[in-house]
This record gives structure tokens, C-alpha cells and sequence, in this order.
């Protein structure tokens, strides 16, 4: 895939990223942003860890077997499907980052 990118996007790039080649500068931002990203998501998750004193998994096993409290109320709720969202949004990013950490020979994650 070809990609035209500004003079000024390619100076920029190289002293954020310096790299052999424009390819690999692009890749270890994107690296960086998916890292930075998975951070906020950790964070993100161990605010909903501390509140209900347990992993996800563990509160959607309790969930699903009627064993959390108020369950129905809105902000419980809410909290699961957030919490949930931002669970595979973990999963998602730790793929996209071996996929992108891995030597560029390896098959892709899920080939």
C-alpha cells in the first residue's frame, strides 16, 4: 500500500521516531499510540476493579449467576457494559500490539 505523507508529516515522524526507513518510524508510533492506549484502558478497568473488588470475569460469573447486587439498578449496569467493552478492548490491543511487536516475517495472530 502506498501512503503520501506531507514533507513536513515525514520530519516530524523521523525525530519523534527515528528509524532506517519512513515504514518503521510509522510503525513504532503505532506501536507507542496502541501502548499508550492500553495503559488508559488498564486504568480504566482497575477503577471498575476497585469498585466492585474483583476482576471482570470474576463479577460476570456473579453476574450471570444473579449473585451481584442490585444488578438491575442503571449504574450497575452500566458499569458491566463498560467494563465488558473496555475488556475486549484490552484483548483487541494486546493482539494488535504482538501482531506489530512481532518480526515482520511472523504470520499475523489468528492466521
Amino acid at each position: 500500500m502506498q501512503v503520501q505523507l506531507s514533507e513536513r508529516a515525514q520530519r516530524v515522524l523521523r525525530r519523534l521516531q527515528p528509524a532506517a526507513d519512513l515504514g518503521s518510524s510509522i510503525e513504532a508510533v503505532t506501536l507507542d499510540a496502541l501502548r499508550l492506549r492500553l495503559r488508559a484502558v488498564a486504568d480504566q478497568l482497575g477503577m471498575f476493579e476497585a469498585r466492585y473488588g474483583r476482576a471482570f470475569e470474576q463479577f460476570a460469573a456473579d453476574w450471570n449467576a444473579g449473585r451481584v447486587a442490585d444488578r438491575f439498578v442503571h449504574r450497575v449496569e452500566r458499569d458491566f457494559m463498560e467494563w465488558e467493552a473496555l475488556t475486549m478492548e484490552r484483548s483487541e490491543l494486546l493482539d494488535l500490539i504482538r501482531e506489530l511487536a512481532a518480526p515482520a516475517d511472523a504470520a499475523p495472530c489468528g492466521s
